[in-house]
């Protein structure tokens, strides 16, 4: 088998991988195939204006949330996909998830050159989805890939201190792109774009810095031009700023300095592997001077985003998704850590196999447990409600796919209440 066999065959391998995961996290959703729970509420809202835009309704005019709009091009897609069903969405959901997955690969990429180690710490990183994915269709699980590839641009130039306008440019438009999902889920490019920003003025890079500045405000512009020459041909370019900047800032405004401790520390100590992996990465760095300083960025990158994530005091559960990117570099430093202290690669593989029955046995079978209690009818659906038409003009148009006694139960009857 030739070098360029043995690469293809990696990188399906890598591909198949990815797919599999994907789909076992996306099983969590509500919004899979064989789900006999209902979606939450905010999804059910969501659902319900693109399930109304289909009908010829315009989002902000006629459908009012203060979501931004491509989360509802994101809804209407997938009912196109899947005419009167819900599968559409979780395919993109299912999607969504692998080009997030092969994002973390590629920043990966950059600490270690061993395909196994980007590969374990790509799928490692998404171990917090356990405890934030809250039933799927989220606003900050959309965000992830576009999170996760700026994230590799902006590492790579760190990195390599080679400017490339290409990814300059996307990493622009794909913040235009989240930022028009929702507000606050712009801390990598906060981050990073600030980072880079001090580091070519403080080194007198003005022609670099300007080149950067310019392409990554064209990429912005290039998607939120589009989206704004929409709404005005709609009329609902002034519906949705009062939504979109006046409601949310609103919903934000009344945050406390207490509200926002106990979000902050709620998230930092949900999920310990966020915690240890940075620990573990801050020892390496102090302590090695061979581990190359550009990942020190890693932990700016995570106090931005345990801020913007904190910022409304609400600490709502599925705000944690915006930290599984946070994970990648501090994952990739120490699985490859790991490698670099076996004697040999069989070593390494017992490694992984010891852990992965520890991992399957306490961490996934907990996963598996959520799944479990999407496909079954057994159960508390806790997160349904809200206003019940949401879910019967939705439930009219897939076909009546959930029962009267769900909708009585988890709905209507809480509505009462």
């Amino acid at each position: 088998m030739n070098i360029k066999t043995k690469k293809m065959l990696a990188r399906f391998l890598i591909a198949a991988g990815f797919i599999v995961a994907a789909i076992f996290f996306c099983m969590a959703s509500t919004l899979n195939p064989w789900s006999e729970k209902l979606p939450h509420l905010d999804s059910a809202v969501w659902l319900r204006c693109a399930v109304e835009m289909k009908q010829g309704k315009v989002i902000y005019r006629d459908v009012w949330d203060h979501k931004g709009p491509i989360l509802f091009a994101i809804q209407v897609l997938g009912l196109t996909i899947t005419p009167h069903s819900l599968n559409g969405i979780w395919l993109l959901e299912c999607l969504f998830c692998f080009t997030t997955l092969w994002s973390f690969y590629l920043t990966a990429s950059l600490v270690s050159h061993n395909k196994l180690v980007c590969f374990l710490a790509a799928v490692c990183s998404m171990h917090p989805v356990y405890y934030f994915f809250q039933e799927g269709n989220c606003v900050e699980e959309w965000a992830l890939p576009l999170i996760g590839f700026s994230l590799y641009y902006f590492s790579k130039y760190m990195k390599t201190g080679k400017l490339i306008r290409r990814d300059i440019f996307v990493a622009g438009f794909l913040m235009g792109c989240s930022f028009l999902l929702n507000g606050n889920l712009i801390a990598v490019w906060i981050c990073y774009a600030l980072f880079i920003s001090v580091k070519q003025l403080w080194q007198k890079q003005f022609q670099e810095f300007k080149c950067c500045a310019i392409f990554f405000i064209s990429g912005f512009l290039a998607v939120s031009t589009i989206v704004i020459l929409i709404l005005f041909i709609q009329g609902a370019f002034g519906s949705f700023i009062n939504a979109y900047f006046g409601f949310n800032y609103g919903y934000v405004s009344g945050v406390t300095l207490e509200s926002f401790k106990h979000s902050v520390l709620n998230f930092v100590f949900r999920d310990n592997w966020l915690v240890y992996s940075h620990m573990i990465l801050f020892f390496l760095l102090v302590h090695d001077r061979n581990i190359k300083g550009w990942l020190w960025s890693a932990f700016f990158y995570t106090g931005i985003t345990l801020i913007l994530i904190s910022i409304s005091g609400r600490g709502y559960v599925h705000y944690g998704l915006q930290l599984l990117p946070c994970m990648i570099i501090p994952m990739a430093v120490c699985i490859e850590r790991i490698r670099a202290w076996c004697s040999n690669f069989k070593e390494f593989l017992l490694i992984i196999i010891i852990v992965g029955i520890m991992v399957v046995r306490f961490e996934v079978l907990h996963y598996e447990q959520l799944i479990r209690w999407t496909i079954s009818t057994k159960g508390d659906n806790y997160y349904a409600g809200g206003d019940p038409e949401n879910y019967t003009i939705v439930n009219e148009w897939i076909g009546n796919r959930w029962s009267e006694e769900a909708l009585k139960k988890w709905v209507i009857d809480e509505s009462v209440e």
